[in-house]
Protein backbone atom coordinates (compact mmCIF):
# COMPACT_ATOMS: atom_id res chain seq x y z
CA UNK A 1 0.00 0.00 0.00
CA UNK A 2 2.75 2.29 1.13
CA UNK A 3 4.48 1.61 -1.89
CA UNK A 4 1.26 2.63 -4.53
CA UNK A 5 1.33 5.71 -2.42
CA UNK A 6 4.95 6.72 -3.28
CA UNK A 7 4.07 5.71 -7.09
CA UNK A 8 1.25 7.78 -6.86
CA UNK A 9 2.85 10.47 -5.18
CA UNK A 10 5.56 10.59 -7.93
CA UNK A 11 3.56 10.44 -11.14
CA UNK A 12 1.10 13.03 -10.01
CA UNK A 13 4.49 15.32 -8.94
CA UNK A 14 5.94 14.61 -12.73
CA UNK A 15 2.95 16.02 -14.35
CA UNK A 16 1.84 18.73 -11.96
CA UNK A 17 5.16 20.29 -10.97
CA UNK A 18 6.44 22.11 -13.95
CA UNK A 19 6.32 25.76 -13.16
CA UNK A 20 7.86 25.68 -9.76
CA UNK A 21 10.37 23.24 -11.58
CA UNK A 22 11.65 26.40 -14.70
CA UNK A 23 11.63 28.70 -11.61
CA UNK A 24 14.15 26.54 -9.65
CA UNK A 25 16.28 25.83 -12.51
CA UNK A 26 16.93 30.01 -13.49
CA UNK A 27 18.41 29.61 -9.90
CA UNK A 28 20.72 27.28 -10.15
CA UNK A 29 24.13 30.11 -11.62
CA UNK A 30 22.99 33.06 -9.57
CA UNK A 31 23.77 33.52 -5.50
CA UNK A 32 19.96 32.40 -4.13
CA UNK A 33 20.11 31.20 -0.36
CA UNK A 34 16.60 31.01 -0.20
CA UNK A 35 16.76 27.94 -3.09
CA UNK A 36 16.15 24.71 -0.96
CA UNK A 37 19.40 22.87 -0.66
CA UNK A 38 19.09 19.09 -1.62
CA UNK A 39 21.83 16.97 -2.56
CA UNK A 40 22.74 16.54 -5.72
CA UNK A 41 23.76 13.76 -7.41
CA UNK A 42 26.82 13.58 -9.77
CA UNK A 43 28.32 11.78 -12.91
CA UNK A 44 32.31 12.28 -13.79
CA UNK A 45 33.28 12.16 -17.61
CA UNK A 46 36.73 12.11 -18.44
CA UNK A 47 38.75 13.15 -21.77
CA UNK A 48 41.62 11.06 -22.24
CA UNK A 49 43.79 12.76 -24.71
CA UNK A 50 46.33 9.56 -25.08
CA UNK A 51 48.63 11.30 -22.47
CA UNK A 52 50.21 8.62 -20.41
CA UNK A 53 50.11 10.79 -17.60
CA UNK A 54 46.87 11.46 -17.76
CA UNK A 55 45.14 7.98 -18.40
CA UNK A 56 46.92 7.81 -14.86
CA UNK A 57 45.24 10.51 -13.34
CA UNK A 58 41.56 9.76 -14.68
CA UNK A 59 42.44 5.63 -13.12
CA UNK A 60 43.40 7.40 -10.22
CA UNK A 61 39.95 9.77 -9.85
CA UNK A 62 37.80 6.65 -11.02
CA UNK A 63 39.43 4.85 -8.52
CA UNK A 64 38.63 7.53 -5.93
CA UNK A 65 35.11 7.77 -6.58
CA UNK A 66 32.08 10.51 -6.27
CA UNK A 67 32.98 12.68 -3.90
CA UNK A 68 30.86 11.99 -0.52
CA UNK A 69 29.10 15.26 -0.94
CA UNK A 70 27.04 14.00 -3.90
CA UNK A 71 24.70 10.90 -4.67
CA UNK A 72 26.96 8.56 -7.00
CA UNK A 73 25.38 8.33 -10.45
CA UNK A 74 28.86 6.79 -12.04
CA UNK A 75 27.95 5.06 -14.96
CA UNK A 76 30.06 2.71 -17.12
CA UNK A 77 30.79 5.10 -20.27
CA UNK A 78 33.12 7.67 -18.01
CA UNK A 79 36.12 7.94 -20.29
CA UNK A 80 35.86 9.54 -24.22
CA UNK A 81 38.57 9.61 -26.14
CA UNK A 82 39.94 12.01 -28.37
CA UNK A 83 42.63 13.47 -30.39
CA UNK A 84 45.36 14.73 -28.43
CA UNK A 85 45.22 18.41 -30.12
CA UNK A 86 41.33 18.25 -31.11
CA UNK A 87 39.70 21.30 -29.84
CA UNK A 88 35.86 21.08 -28.51
CA UNK A 89 33.05 23.93 -26.94
CA UNK A 90 30.92 23.79 -24.48
CA UNK A 91 28.07 23.42 -26.29
CA UNK A 92 29.97 20.33 -28.63
CA UNK A 93 30.40 18.38 -25.69
CA UNK A 94 26.93 19.28 -24.33
CA UNK A 95 25.56 17.50 -27.53
CA UNK A 96 27.71 14.61 -26.88
CA UNK A 97 26.83 13.82 -23.42
CA UNK A 98 22.96 13.99 -25.04
CA UNK A 99 23.83 11.21 -27.12
CA UNK A 100 25.35 8.91 -24.91
CA UNK A 101 25.57 9.61 -21.81
CA UNK A 102 22.35 11.47 -20.23
CA UNK A 103 20.13 7.98 -21.16
CA UNK A 104 23.07 6.21 -18.43
CA UNK A 105 22.51 8.90 -15.98
CA UNK A 106 18.68 8.05 -15.88
CA UNK A 107 19.46 4.53 -15.42
CA UNK A 108 21.30 5.83 -12.52
CA UNK A 109 17.18 6.58 -10.64
CA UNK A 110 15.44 4.01 -12.55
CA UNK A 111 17.96 1.03 -12.68
CA UNK A 112 15.48 -1.60 -12.55
CA UNK A 113 12.26 -2.50 -14.67
CA UNK A 114 9.66 -3.97 -11.70
CA UNK A 115 7.73 -6.21 -14.22
CA UNK A 116 5.53 -7.27 -11.62
CA UNK A 117 4.15 -3.69 -11.40
CA UNK A 118 4.60 -3.10 -15.02
CA UNK A 119 6.72 0.44 -14.72
CA UNK A 120 10.20 1.39 -13.42
CA UNK A 121 10.95 0.87 -9.99
CA UNK A 122 11.37 4.20 -7.78
CA UNK A 123 13.40 2.48 -5.22
CA UNK A 124 16.55 4.63 -5.84
CA UNK A 125 14.41 7.67 -5.31
CA UNK A 126 13.38 6.80 -2.34
CA UNK A 127 16.34 5.46 -0.77
CA UNK A 128 17.45 8.84 -1.40
CA UNK A 129 14.73 10.67 -0.52
CA UNK A 130 14.94 9.38 2.96
CA UNK A 131 18.87 9.89 3.19
CA UNK A 132 18.69 13.77 1.80
CA UNK A 133 15.73 14.23 4.94
CA UNK A 134 17.17 16.23 7.82
CA UNK A 135 16.51 15.49 11.43
CA UNK A 136 13.76 18.52 11.49
CA UNK A 137 12.28 16.93 8.47
CA UNK A 138 12.06 13.73 9.98
CA UNK A 139 10.31 14.91 12.67
CA UNK A 140 7.95 17.09 11.33
CA UNK A 141 6.99 13.70 9.14
CA UNK A 142 5.80 12.06 12.46
CA UNK A 143 2.93 14.33 12.55
CA UNK A 144 1.98 13.33 9.15
CA UNK A 145 -0.30 10.30 8.26
CA UNK A 146 2.10 9.28 5.51
CA UNK A 147 5.37 10.04 7.68
CA UNK A 148 7.80 7.63 5.44
CA UNK A 149 6.06 8.76 1.70
CA UNK A 150 6.69 12.55 2.37
CA UNK A 151 10.73 11.85 2.81
CA UNK A 152 11.07 9.56 0.15
CA UNK A 153 9.18 11.94 -2.19
CA UNK A 154 12.34 13.96 -1.63
CA UNK A 155 14.33 11.87 -3.99
CA UNK A 156 11.78 12.91 -6.67
CA UNK A 157 12.86 16.88 -6.42
CA UNK A 158 16.63 15.40 -6.12
CA UNK A 159 16.13 14.20 -9.61
CA UNK A 160 16.36 17.99 -11.00
CA UNK A 161 19.86 18.45 -8.92
CA UNK A 162 21.13 15.71 -11.39
CA UNK A 163 25.01 17.22 -12.63
CA UNK A 164 27.38 16.01 -14.92
CA UNK A 165 31.13 17.01 -14.62
CA UNK A 166 33.56 17.12 -17.69
CA UNK A 167 37.69 16.98 -17.09
CA UNK A 168 39.98 17.28 -19.71
CA UNK A 169 43.71 16.64 -18.80
CA UNK A 170 46.08 17.87 -21.23
CA UNK A 171 50.06 19.46 -20.89
CA UNK A 172 49.89 16.46 -17.99
CA UNK A 173 53.75 16.36 -16.92
CA UNK A 174 56.09 14.50 -14.57
CA UNK A 175 58.51 16.33 -12.28
CA UNK A 176 62.32 14.93 -11.65
CA UNK A 177 65.33 16.61 -11.91
CA UNK A 178 68.06 17.18 -8.94
CA UNK A 179 66.11 20.08 -7.01
CA UNK A 180 62.27 18.54 -6.92
CA UNK A 181 59.92 15.68 -8.00
CA UNK A 182 56.03 16.02 -8.65
CA UNK A 183 53.81 16.29 -11.12
CA UNK A 184 51.96 19.13 -12.79
CA UNK A 185 48.68 19.58 -15.15
CA UNK A 186 46.44 21.56 -16.90
CA UNK A 187 42.46 20.78 -16.11
CA UNK A 188 39.66 22.17 -18.26
CA UNK A 189 36.52 21.69 -16.32
CA UNK A 190 32.77 21.47 -17.59
CA UNK A 191 29.87 21.53 -15.58
CA UNK A 192 26.39 20.24 -16.86
CA UNK A 193 22.71 19.76 -15.95
CA UNK A 194 20.50 17.78 -16.21
CA UNK A 195 17.22 19.93 -17.46
CA UNK A 196 14.53 17.81 -15.62
CA UNK A 197 11.80 19.98 -17.74
CA UNK A 198 7.98 19.73 -18.22
CA UNK A 199 8.72 18.10 -21.76
CA UNK A 200 11.16 15.96 -20.44
CA UNK A 201 9.44 15.03 -17.56
CA UNK A 202 6.49 14.61 -19.48
CA UNK A 203 8.19 12.48 -22.15
CA UNK A 204 9.45 10.17 -19.50
CA UNK A 205 5.85 9.96 -18.05
CA UNK A 206 4.87 8.36 -20.94
CA UNK A 207 7.12 5.69 -21.23
CA UNK A 208 7.07 4.88 -18.03
CA UNK A 209 5.42 1.93 -18.48
CA UNK A 210 7.87 0.85 -21.39
CA UNK A 211 10.83 -1.83 -20.32
CA UNK A 212 12.88 0.71 -22.89
CA UNK A 213 11.36 3.82 -21.94
CA UNK A 214 14.70 5.31 -20.66
CA UNK A 215 16.16 4.62 -24.57
CA UNK A 216 13.07 5.65 -25.81
CA UNK A 217 12.80 8.92 -24.52
CA UNK A 218 15.30 12.15 -24.96
CA UNK A 219 16.78 13.48 -21.64
CA UNK A 220 18.50 17.28 -22.62
CA UNK A 221 21.17 18.59 -20.56
CA UNK A 222 22.21 22.05 -19.79
CA UNK A 223 25.49 23.81 -20.04
CA UNK A 224 26.03 25.54 -16.45
CA UNK A 225 29.96 27.10 -16.23
CA UNK A 226 33.11 26.23 -17.94
CA UNK A 227 37.08 26.99 -16.66
CA UNK A 228 39.26 26.21 -19.67
CA UNK A 229 42.38 27.61 -21.03
CA UNK A 230 40.56 30.66 -22.79
CA UNK A 231 39.44 32.03 -19.45
CA UNK A 232 40.00 30.52 -15.90
CA UNK A 233 42.38 27.68 -16.16
CA UNK A 234 42.83 25.41 -13.43
CA UNK A 235 46.88 24.28 -12.80
CA UNK A 236 47.81 21.62 -10.50
CA UNK A 237 50.99 21.24 -9.80
CA UNK A 238 52.54 19.18 -6.33
CA UNK A 239 55.71 18.69 -5.76
CA UNK A 240 58.88 17.43 -2.98
CA UNK A 241 62.52 18.50 -2.18
CA UNK A 242 64.33 15.24 -3.45
CA UNK A 243 66.97 16.03 -0.56
CA UNK A 244 64.72 16.17 2.17
CA UNK A 245 64.04 12.38 3.05
CA UNK A 246 62.48 12.99 6.20
CA UNK A 247 59.28 14.83 4.13
CA UNK A 248 59.57 12.57 1.07
CA UNK A 249 56.36 10.55 0.38
CA UNK A 250 56.34 7.58 -1.86
CA UNK A 251 55.45 8.03 -5.54
CA UNK A 252 51.87 6.53 -5.17
CA UNK A 253 51.01 8.49 -1.57
CA UNK A 254 52.51 11.63 -3.67
CA UNK A 255 49.91 11.30 -6.73
CA UNK A 256 47.59 10.33 -4.34
CA UNK A 257 47.78 14.05 -3.11
CA UNK A 258 47.92 15.71 -6.66
CA UNK A 259 45.00 14.00 -7.62
CA UNK A 260 43.18 15.17 -4.19
CA UNK A 261 44.11 18.78 -5.06
CA UNK A 262 42.36 18.64 -8.98
CA UNK A 263 39.27 17.63 -6.69
CA UNK A 264 39.80 20.73 -4.26
CA UNK A 265 40.26 22.87 -6.68
CA UNK A 266 37.42 22.29 -9.33
CA UNK A 267 35.25 21.88 -6.50
CA UNK A 268 36.10 25.59 -5.24
CA UNK A 269 35.53 26.85 -8.73
CA UNK A 270 32.44 25.16 -9.07
CA UNK A 271 30.60 26.14 -5.82
CA UNK A 272 31.11 29.54 -6.46
CA UNK A 273 29.11 29.43 -9.60
CA UNK A 274 26.63 26.86 -9.06
CA UNK A 275 23.73 27.36 -6.09
CA UNK A 276 22.88 23.90 -5.76
CA UNK A 277 26.58 22.85 -4.88
CA UNK A 278 26.47 25.22 -1.35
CA UNK A 279 25.51 23.46 1.74
CA UNK A 280 22.28 24.95 3.55
CA UNK A 281 21.02 24.19 6.73
CA UNK A 282 19.56 26.31 10.01
CA UNK A 283 21.53 27.41 12.88
CA UNK A 284 21.14 24.97 15.65
CA UNK A 285 22.71 26.51 18.45
CA UNK A 286 24.79 29.43 19.49
CA UNK A 287 26.60 28.75 22.32
CA UNK A 288 28.65 27.35 20.59
CA UNK A 289 27.96 27.86 17.08
CA UNK A 290 26.33 24.64 16.07
CA UNK A 291 24.52 23.66 12.78
CA UNK A 292 22.89 19.98 11.83
CA UNK A 293 25.02 18.95 8.66
CA UNK A 294 28.42 17.06 8.46
CA UNK A 295 30.79 14.51 6.97
CA UNK A 296 27.59 13.78 4.74
CA UNK A 297 27.34 16.94 3.23
CA UNK A 298 31.12 17.72 2.70
CA UNK A 299 31.81 19.29 5.46
CA UNK A 300 35.64 20.39 5.99
CA UNK A 301 37.70 22.38 8.74
CA UNK A 302 37.88 25.80 8.03
CA UNK A 303 35.14 25.34 5.22
CA UNK A 304 33.23 29.31 4.93
CA UNK A 305 29.60 29.97 5.42
CA UNK A 306 27.58 32.85 5.25
CA UNK A 307 24.90 33.67 8.19
CA UNK A 308 21.70 34.96 6.87
CA UNK A 309 18.45 36.49 8.81
CA UNK A 310 15.20 35.57 6.81
CA UNK A 311 12.82 39.05 6.38
CA UNK A 312 9.25 38.69 5.82
CA UNK A 313 8.14 42.24 4.01
CA UNK A 314 4.34 43.42 4.51
CA UNK A 315 3.39 41.67 1.37
CA UNK A 316 4.22 38.31 2.73
CA UNK A 317 7.73 37.94 0.33
CA UNK A 318 10.65 36.49 1.93
CA UNK A 319 13.68 37.68 1.41
CA UNK A 320 17.89 37.78 3.19
CA UNK A 321 20.33 39.61 4.73
CA UNK A 322 23.39 38.56 6.10
CA UNK A 323 24.75 38.92 9.06
CA UNK A 324 27.67 37.06 9.94
CA UNK A 325 30.98 34.60 8.35
CA UNK A 326 31.53 31.55 10.34
CA UNK A 327 34.31 28.70 9.60
CA UNK A 328 33.97 24.88 10.50
CA UNK A 329 35.97 23.88 13.43
CA UNK A 330 37.60 20.43 13.47
CA UNK A 331 34.36 18.98 15.41
CA UNK A 332 32.52 18.05 12.85
CA UNK A 333 29.65 15.79 12.76
CA UNK A 334 29.94 12.07 11.29
CA UNK A 335 26.28 12.37 10.54
CA UNK A 336 26.61 9.81 7.09
CA UNK A 337 23.55 7.82 7.97
CA UNK A 338 19.67 8.00 7.42
CA UNK A 339 18.03 10.60 9.99
CA UNK A 340 16.21 9.95 13.03
CA UNK A 341 15.62 13.22 14.53
CA UNK A 342 18.38 13.43 16.82
CA UNK A 343 21.52 13.81 14.57
CA UNK A 344 25.15 15.07 15.92
CA UNK A 345 25.90 18.48 15.03
CA UNK A 346 29.06 20.47 13.55
CA UNK A 347 30.20 23.12 15.69
CA UNK A 348 31.39 26.43 14.18
CA UNK A 349 33.58 29.47 15.18
CA UNK A 350 31.96 32.88 13.56
CA UNK A 351 35.02 35.10 11.79
CA UNK A 352 32.82 38.44 11.55
CA UNK A 353 28.99 39.96 11.59
CA UNK A 354 26.30 40.48 14.84
CA UNK A 355 25.08 38.20 17.14
CA UNK A 356 23.92 35.45 15.47
CA UNK A 357 20.59 33.33 17.02
CA UNK A 358 19.20 29.82 16.25
CA UNK A 359 17.08 29.34 13.07
CA UNK A 360 19.30 31.80 10.87
CA UNK A 361 19.93 30.28 7.74
CA UNK A 362 23.64 29.13 6.74
CA UNK A 363 25.05 28.83 3.37
CA UNK A 364 28.05 27.32 2.04
CA UNK A 365 30.29 30.26 0.63
CA UNK A 366 33.82 28.87 -0.78
CA UNK A 367 36.69 30.74 -0.61
CA UNK A 368 40.62 29.80 -1.56
CA UNK A 369 42.14 30.43 2.14
CA UNK A 370 44.44 33.06 0.92
CA UNK A 371 45.15 36.54 2.50
CA UNK A 372 47.61 39.46 1.99
CA UNK A 373 48.59 42.17 4.27
CA UNK A 374 50.42 44.92 3.85
CA UNK A 375 52.17 46.82 6.75
CA UNK A 376 54.57 49.74 7.21
CA UNK A 377 56.29 50.80 10.51
CA UNK A 378 59.63 49.83 11.67
CA UNK A 379 60.04 48.03 8.34
CA UNK A 380 57.60 47.08 5.56
CA UNK A 381 55.76 43.95 5.10
CA UNK A 382 54.03 41.72 2.71
CA UNK A 383 52.38 39.31 4.02
CA UNK A 384 50.73 35.98 2.57
CA UNK A 385 49.02 33.58 4.39
CA UNK A 386 47.54 30.16 3.15
CA UNK A 387 45.36 28.06 4.77
CA UNK A 388 46.87 25.27 6.26
CA UNK A 389 44.17 22.90 5.98
CA UNK A 390 43.99 23.78 1.81
CA UNK A 391 47.59 24.63 0.71
CA UNK A 392 49.52 22.43 2.65
CA UNK A 393 49.11 19.67 0.40
CA UNK A 394 50.24 21.79 -2.83
CA UNK A 395 53.94 22.79 -0.37
CA UNK A 396 54.75 20.27 1.96
CA UNK A 397 53.03 17.04 0.82
CA UNK A 398 54.14 14.72 3.69
CA UNK A 399 52.85 17.10 6.39
CA UNK A 400 48.86 17.36 4.67
CA UNK A 401 47.58 14.51 7.15
CA UNK A 402 48.90 16.39 10.62
CA UNK A 403 45.74 17.41 12.10
CA UNK A 404 46.18 20.99 11.87
CA UNK A 405 43.46 22.56 14.31
CA UNK A 406 40.96 25.25 12.78
CA UNK A 407 42.22 29.01 11.27
CA UNK A 408 46.10 27.31 11.40
CA UNK A 409 47.73 29.16 8.46
CA UNK A 410 51.00 28.72 6.43
CA UNK A 411 52.44 32.41 6.08
CA UNK A 412 55.21 33.73 3.73
CA UNK A 413 56.72 37.50 4.74
CA UNK A 414 58.81 39.74 3.15
CA UNK A 415 60.07 43.00 5.15
CA UNK A 416 62.45 45.87 4.58
CA UNK A 417 63.84 47.47 7.52
CA UNK A 418 63.75 51.02 7.72
CA UNK A 419 66.68 51.44 10.13
CA UNK A 420 70.43 51.60 9.64
CA UNK A 421 72.34 48.30 9.65
CA UNK A 422 75.00 48.17 12.58
CA UNK A 423 77.51 44.98 13.39
CA UNK A 424 79.74 45.15 15.93
CA UNK A 425 80.01 48.73 16.18
CA UNK A 426 80.13 49.11 12.45
CA UNK A 427 77.75 50.32 10.36
CA UNK A 428 77.33 48.69 6.73
CA UNK A 429 75.68 49.96 3.65
CA UNK A 430 72.20 49.33 2.96
CA UNK A 431 72.52 47.14 0.13
CA UNK A 432 74.10 44.39 1.95
CA UNK A 433 70.89 43.48 2.31
CA UNK A 434 67.63 43.43 0.02
CA UNK A 435 65.39 42.82 2.79
CA UNK A 436 64.39 39.76 4.83
CA UNK A 437 62.36 36.36 4.00
CA UNK A 438 60.45 34.84 6.57
CA UNK A 439 57.93 31.46 6.78
CA UNK A 440 56.02 29.73 9.60
CA UNK A 441 52.60 29.19 11.14
CA UNK A 442 49.85 31.34 12.68
CA UNK A 443 46.68 30.71 14.27
CA UNK A 444 44.20 32.92 14.18
CA UNK A 445 42.00 33.80 17.42
CA UNK A 446 38.40 35.65 17.14
CA UNK A 447 36.35 37.64 19.10
CA UNK A 448 33.93 40.13 19.74
CA UNK A 449 32.57 39.25 16.35
CA UNK A 450 34.97 41.98 14.49
CA UNK A 451 38.26 41.22 15.86
CA UNK A 452 40.99 38.44 15.57
CA UNK A 453 44.62 38.15 16.94
CA UNK A 454 47.14 35.79 14.93
CA UNK A 455 50.43 34.76 16.80
CA UNK A 456 52.96 33.25 14.50
CA UNK A 457 56.52 31.16 15.34
CA UNK A 458 58.69 31.20 12.14
CA UNK A 459 61.66 31.48 10.43
CA UNK A 460 63.21 34.26 8.88
CA UNK A 461 66.74 34.64 6.70
CA UNK A 462 68.80 37.62 5.17
CA UNK A 463 67.93 38.61 1.48
CA UNK A 464 71.24 39.03 0.49
CA UNK A 465 72.38 39.83 -3.17
CA UNK A 466 75.40 37.92 -4.86
CA UNK A 467 77.79 40.16 -4.95
CA UNK A 468 77.63 40.90 -1.18
CA UNK A 469 77.76 37.44 -0.45
CA UNK A 470 81.60 37.09 -0.11
CA UNK A 471 81.92 39.78 1.93
CA UNK A 472 78.95 38.55 4.52
CA UNK A 473 80.40 35.61 4.99
CA UNK A 474 83.70 36.72 5.72
CA UNK A 475 81.74 38.37 8.30
CA UNK A 476 80.98 34.97 10.37
CA UNK A 477 77.62 36.31 11.71
CA UNK A 478 74.39 34.28 11.55
CA UNK A 479 72.06 35.74 8.51
CA UNK A 480 68.93 33.76 9.70
CA UNK A 481 66.88 33.27 12.83
CA UNK A 482 63.63 33.13 14.63
CA UNK A 483 60.92 35.09 14.34
CA UNK A 484 57.50 35.62 16.49
CA UNK A 485 54.82 37.84 17.17
CA UNK A 486 51.65 38.43 17.02
CA UNK A 487 49.08 40.36 14.34
CA UNK A 488 45.98 41.87 15.66
CA UNK A 489 43.54 42.86 13.36
CA UNK A 490 39.72 44.35 13.51
CA UNK A 491 37.17 44.09 10.82
CA UNK A 492 36.02 46.71 8.24
CA UNK A 493 33.94 43.70 5.89
CA UNK A 494 33.81 39.87 5.87
CA UNK A 495 37.34 39.55 4.33
CA UNK A 496 39.16 43.30 4.93
CA UNK A 497 40.60 44.01 7.76
CA UNK A 498 42.82 46.96 9.38
CA UNK A 499 46.12 45.01 10.90
CA UNK A 500 48.65 45.86 13.14
CA UNK A 501 52.01 43.42 13.84
CA UNK A 502 54.13 43.60 16.83
CA UNK A 503 57.02 41.26 16.75
CA UNK A 504 61.08 40.08 17.52
CA UNK A 505 63.52 38.82 15.23
CA UNK A 506 66.66 36.91 16.24
CA UNK A 507 68.62 37.64 12.86
CA UNK A 508 67.11 41.19 12.70
CA UNK A 509 68.45 41.75 16.22
CA UNK A 510 71.74 40.91 15.21
CA UNK A 511 71.78 43.06 12.21
CA UNK A 512 70.58 46.32 14.04
CA UNK A 513 70.36 47.76 17.39
CA UNK A 514 67.18 46.14 17.92
CA UNK A 515 64.93 43.31 16.44
CA UNK A 516 61.48 44.44 16.82
CA UNK A 517 59.07 44.52 14.22
CA UNK A 518 56.03 46.95 14.35
CA UNK A 519 53.65 47.99 11.45
CA UNK A 520 49.83 49.02 10.55
CA UNK A 521 48.07 48.43 7.39
CA UNK A 522 45.52 46.47 5.90
CA UNK A 523 44.76 42.44 5.35
CA UNK A 524 42.16 40.96 2.57
CA UNK A 525 41.06 37.32 2.66
CA UNK A 526 39.51 35.30 0.16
Amino acid sequence: MKKSIFTSVILFTIVFSSIAQRAENAAVTTNTPMREYLRPSLTTIFIDRGEPLSKRIIEQMVKKGIPGKFNDNSIELNVLSIDKDEEFTGEDMRQLLESDVSREVMRCWFPVFDAEKGEFSTHVIAERGMYNATDAEVIAARASNMKEEILKDKGLDMLERSYILVYDFYNTKTIKDSEEEGYQADCDVYLYHMDWSEETRNGFYAQFSNPNGIDSADFPVVHIASFVKAKELIEIKISQSSQSDFLRLSDEKLFAKFVEQIEKQAEVYLTKVNEDFKVKANLFAVSPLQAKIGTKEGVKVDQRYFVYEIRVNDAGEESTVRKGVMRATSKIAKNDTIATGEGPTTTFYQTYGKMLYPGMLIQQQPDWGTGYSLLVGTDFQILVELSAVMWMAKYMPALDDIKFPYGTKIYVKYSYPFGNMEVEGYKWDKNYSSGFIGFGLSKDFYFAHYFSATPYLGYQGMLIPSEYKSDIENMDISTSGLEFGVNGSMALLHNVQVTGNVGWSTVKSKWFSIGLMAGVGIRYQY
